[in-house]
């Protein structure tokens, strides 16, 4: 088996942004939150590029909440692992497991990174800023972390040029993941290689008390709905143009 080199996951990042020769530049609306010990990062998603863009661009330690999958094919996983990626279980299973696990970096204060749009984008044919349906799992790890006004990071990465094409069947992965519905439809799992590329950090949204006395009081599905359907409509905004500024 292929021996990779043991990087720290900046430095990692670092070399792969290098190999696919991705220019990368950092917006935000408004500066991070200092001294706040964690960050609940959520981003839209279409290229396996993402994750080290994300832990290139955060400052800090940042852990990545990953697809099944990826932990299956070989190379892949180790990349996922030295990047700071973990794991949900097939078909969504482990939720509860990676809730802790999550909540667990958060308190610790490091980073935790997610995309909730899944596969949706990353496997199928895309447009440059396109963002899709925003998944619920980010708000209920969220509001059942114990963390008080959590903040919340929306982030939109953006392709200014890229290249793009098939790269194998979507059939073949289900070799990994028999679970995922997006793995049983004919056609390819394209890639995307950014050639220049913006992550735009938007402005952090915090949770509040009473989101949480609502969650733990019988209205889960109505708050976690409410939530996933704001931030997703805060990186659709970070996708247009707009006067963010260097972070």
């Amino acid at each position: 088996m292929l021996a990779l080199p043991t990087l720290s996951p900046v430095d990692l990042a670092q070399w792969m942004l290098e190999a696919f020769g991705t220019q990368l530049r950092v917006r935000c609306e408004r500066p991070l939150p200092a001294g706040e010990g964690c960050l609940l990062v959520v981003s839209s998603h279409r290229s396996f590029l993402d994750a080290p863009l994300l832990v290139r661009s955060m400052g800090s330690p940042v852990r990545l909440v990953c697809h099944h999958y990826l932990g299956q094919v070989p190379v892949v996983n180790e990349l996922v692992r030295q990047l700071g990626g973990f794991h949900l279980g097939p078909a969504g299973q482990g939720w509860s497991t990676l809730f802790r696990q999550a909540s667990r970096y958060l308190l610790s204060g490091t980073h935790v990174a997610i995309f909730p749009e899944g596969a949706q984008l990353i496997a199928a044919h895309s447009r440059p800023g396109q963002v899709a349906t925003f998944r619920r799992g980010f708000a209920h790890l969220a509001l059942r972390s114990g963390i008080e006004h959590l903040p919340i990071v929306p982030v939109a990465i953006v392709s200014k040029r890229e290249a793009s094409g098939p790269l194998v069947p979507l059939r073949l992965l289900s070799l990994f993941d028999g679970s995922e519905p997006m793995f049983q439809k004919a056609g390819w799992h394209p890639y995307v290689l950014y050639e220049q590329v913006e992550l735009r950090v938007g402005a952090p949204r915090r949770i509040r008390p009473e989101e949480v006395a609502r969650y733990r009081g019988g209205e889960a599905a109505v708050v976690t709905a409410a939530l996933a359907a704001e931030l997703e409509n805060a990186a659709r905004e970070l996708t247009l143009p707009g006067g963010r500024h260097p972070c």
